[in-house]
Order: structure tokens, then C-alpha cells, then sequence
């Protein structure tokens, strides 16, 4: 039961809605695109190495690290070579020495397959390390090919959109992975995601900076409330 009214949207985003909201998110992108290393690697599996460190970590936090762990293993044979000890004391920073043996071993699969990556979800899925969101993330920003992304900046942004609550489990509710579906264009999906990612990060943030949006009140369900709230907290102040 509770599933079913959490799918009960509380306004209908329309075909023409998304076409409208994911134009707006891609103007302000290309005018706010971030310069990240690993947004153009100059190998493949560079950029698999970057979601990986990436997944639930701060950019800022990730981008000495990343090319730090590039200086040290330049080739993936010197990857796998390398001992759990040397890998750790590169990601240490980042306190993700959890991850130092699957890093360990992505490094083994990828000297041994030449570099080879699959280029479908399920493919990458079997890669040490890799789980939904890096397969997805990979696929879609490194592989030329169509992947929905869904992190935590982009579920609160989305949740703002239709007035919806939000919780740790709400990157699995299917209402919202389908809305997500819905707004990721089926071809250049790359420079859509890089938007949403961008605005998620420095526009829609956990204290949004609703002035600067570009859909406005127009979509938003969270900025016409907020707006709302202050016209009536301002009437009655004037009242009294």
C-alpha cells in the first residue's frame, strides 16, 4: 500500500513538461560545464577508475586522488602489479580502503582483457568493483551509450520537481526511477547527464539556490511552495 501511494504523483509531468525542463537543464549546462580530468580521459578505463572513486565521495575530495592513483599506476599492467599496500596509500584520502582489493583486482581483469570493457550494463556488472551506478555512470559518460544516473543530488533534485519526500530508499522507488528514465533523452544522453549532474551540484543543492534555477516556478513544485510560504508568512506580518 505504501508503494502505491508513494507512485501517486502529485502532478503529471508531461511529454511536453520534460521536453522543456531537460532543454533548459541543457542550456544551463553547456554554460556551467565543469572541467573534470576523467570527463576526458585519455584511456577508457581511466574513466572507470573515476566513477569508482566518485561513487558517494565529494569531487573535490576525489580530484587529487584520482591523479595521484593515475601518476602512480599509468598502464592497468602496473595496476595489477601493484600490492594492496601501494593501492591503499593512494585512495587512503578519500577512506575508501574497502575498495583497495576490488581496485586490485578490476586491475588484474583489465591487464588481462587488454583494457577491454564491456560496453552493456550487465558486461560491466561483472567487473570487480563495479556496481549499479558506476556500470551506469561508465556506460553513459565513457562508453556511447544510453544510461539513466541516479545519485543522490539527482533523486533530491527530482523530488523537489514533484514535491515528493525523500529518504535513503528513494533511489529505488519506481516512480522515480521511471521519471529519471523519462527525462534521459535517448541520444546524447552524455551531455544531458553531465547537466543534471552540474545543476544537481551547484544549483539544487541540499540549500537550494532557487533564484538562480532556470526552470523557475514554471516545473518546480519545491520553489512554487517555498514561494507560497513566504507570501503568506509576509501577509502575516503585515497583518499583525
Amino acid at each position: 500500500m505504501a508503494e502505491k501511494t508513494a507512485l501517486a504523483l502529485p502532478v503529471t509531468i508531461t511529454d511536453d513538461s520534460i521536453v522543456e525542463i531537460r532543454k533548459r537543464l541543457l542550456e544551463w549546462g553547456r554554460k556551467h560545464y565543469k572541467e573534470f580530468p576523467w570527463r576526458m580521459p585519455e584511456q577508457l578505463w581511466h574513466g572507470l577508475i573515476a566513477e569508482i572513486l566518485l561513487q558517494r565521495t565529494k569531487v573535490s575530495s576525489v580530484l587529487p586522488v584520482y591523479e595521484a592513483f593515475l601518476k602512480r599506476f599509468p598502464t592497468v599492467e602496473s595496476l595489477a602489479q601493484a600490492s594492496e599496500s601501494d593501492i591503499e596509500e593512494i585512495i587512503y584520502p578519500l577512506g575508501l580502503r574497502w575498495r583497495t582489493p576490488l581496485l586490485k583486482k578490476l586491475g588484474e581483469y583489465l591487464a588481462q582483457t587488454g583494457a577491454e570493457i564491456p560496453r552493456t550494463l550487465e558486461g560491466l556488472l561483472t567487473l570487480p568493483g563495479v556496481g549499479a551506478y558506476v556500470a551506469a555512470a561508465w556506460l553513459g559518460f565513457h562508453g556511447g551509450g544510453r544510461s539513466v544516473i541516479i545519485d543522490a543530488n539527482i533523486v533530491r533534485w527530482l523530488c523537489r520537481l514533484v514535491d515528493q519526500p525523500m529518504d535513503g530508499e528513494t533511489r529505488r522507488k519506481k516512480w522515480l526511477i521511471e521519471l529519471a528514465d523519462r527525462f534521459t533523452p535517448q541520444n546524447n544522453t552524455r551531455e544531458y547527464n553531465y547537466a543534471v549532474l552540474d545543476f544537481s551540484m551547484e544549483i539544487c543543492t541540499p540549500t537550494p539556490r532557487c533564484g538562480e534555477c532556470p526552470l523557475g516556478t514554471d516545473f518546480c513544485l519545491y520553489r512554487r511552495k517555498r514561494l507560497l510560504q513566504s507570501a503568506d508568512s509576509t501577509f502575516v506580518t503585515e497583518k499583525a
